[in-house]
């Protein structure tokens, strides 16, 4: 999410400046997310390498393309290489409707899928944040 964030409100700060040199009124946010899921494997506690991020424009999607594809993930000291590529599944709700009938067999909420109203730009504090999906506790840990 900080990851996101940060790309987010670069590109704002950006488009901003733009419309405050070329004399405009740019109030409207030019990258901003309102889904995330980073999957986790949950016998290992270790995510699976891959996230669902829902852009909320088509600028907004090639932007984070342009940026982050192709890319090393220098914040985690890791040799991996950044692939961005289109889900099946499109849009806040597609992604919502796919992952709220889902079970996910772990103790904390922490890594369910997240909604976010208003989208998050990496700038506004106030931001509505819902999980997505619930929880199941495997057999072992009922029975203790």
């Amino acid at each position: 999410m900080a990851f996101l964030d940060t790309h987010c409100a670069m590109e704002n700060k950006k488009y901003e400046k733009l419309g405050r040199e070329g004399g405009g009124d740019n109030s409207t946010l030019i990258s901003a997310y309102d889904f995330l899921y980073l999957p986790i494997d949950f016998q290992t506690g270790f995510n699976k390498g891959y996230a669902f991020v829902n852009f909320t424009s088509p600028e907004a999607v090639w932007k984070f393309y342009k940026a982050a594809d192709s890319q090393a993930w220098e914040l985690f000291h890791s040799t991996k290489i950044r692939q961005i590529a289109y889900a099946k599944i499109q849009g806040k709700k597609g992604l919502v409707r796919h992952f709220e009938t889902m079970g996910f067999p772990c103790e904390s909420e922490d890594v369910l899928p997240l909604s976010f109203e208003p989208p998050r730009d990496g700038l506004r504090r106030q931001v509505l944040r819902t999980t997505v999906g619930k929880l199941i506790f495997r057999e072992e840990e009922k029975s203790q």
